[in-house]
């Protein structure tokens, strides 16, 4: 843990060395946020539902996955630098010759220090929307840590399992950044597409489970509530899956000889 602690405070260091660069990279983030915010909103001045909900609902569920989005950047950003770096441009070898765990040690080097602006982001976007959802009982707000960091490890488990068949097939990482894109539907309501992706969204890639289930748990009402609860699980799941696949990789793992 001391080493994951140093290297993360390396990273934080490395940051805040460069404030001018760190500063412009933050505010590009939240002007590449806002602009899908600024679209959400006018469609929903011109349509004030759609489909069973609300403005508020719609823009509480678009701010909290934004804000699980921007946790996984902070905390799995290394994930999307995996393959290129790591497994093609030999640096994993350096983090297999430290007493630490690899994987660990990826992701503190890159923690995403930039990223915090699009949490910032996310956490004003639900605050400003929840006055405006009826229906939820106050206690329900005390676990929204909870619920965001389940969110967060979902998405972090599938996109460690995507890097680990980087390991055995030295890919440069495009399904990860497929899964990523994919991510932008954990931002609207699941019911508003249709059948084919839904099973797609919630049993093949639940990338639902990583913004839309765990939000409706605070968008009043229990329509989804199972999928809600069940949240926990599936991320603890995927993670479990995505660590077994990455030390699955590591044991067939053949260095690139730099």
């Amino acid at each position: 843990m001391s080493i994951f602690l140093s290297l993360g405070r390396q990273r934080l260091k490395a940051a805040l060395a460069y404030r001018g660069d760190l500063a412009a990279s933050a505010l590009s983030n939240v002007l590449i946020v806002c602009t899908g915010l600024v679209f959400l909103v006018a469609l929903m001045d011109k349509v004030p539902r759609m489909g069973d909900w609300s403005r508020a609902q719609m823009v509480f569920t678009w701010g909290f996955a934004e804000c699980a989005i921007g946790v996984l950047y902070l905390l799995f950003g290394g994930l999307f630098v995996a393959n290129h770096r790591y497994i093609l441009g030999g640096e994993l070898d350096r983090t297999l010759l430290r007493p630490a765990n690899p994987l660990g040690q990826l992701l503190a080097e890159n923690l995403g220090i930039d990223d915090v602006s699009v949490i910032l982001v996310g956490l004003a976007v639900m605050g400003w929307a929840a006055p405006g959802i009826e229906g939820v009982e106050s206690w329900r707000w005390l676990l929204l840590p909870f619920f965001l960091l389940s969110a967060t490890f979902t998405l972090g488990g599938l996109l460690i399992g995507f890097v680990s068949v980087g390991l055995r097939l030295h890919h440069r990482g495009t399904a990860v950044g497929l899964v990523s894109h994919l991510a932008i539907f954990n931002r609207y309501p699941i019911d508003l597409f249709g059948p084919p992706l839904r099973w797609l969204l919630t049993f093949a890639l639940p990338l639902a489970f990583a913004g839309f289930y765990p939000a409706s748990f605070f968008l009043g009402g229990d329509r989804f509530l199972v999928y809600a609860v069940a949240t926990p699980a599936v991320a603890l799941t995927t993670l479990s899956l995505g660590y077994a696949a990455w030390h699955h990789g590591l044991r067939s793992w053949s260095s690139t000889g730099t």
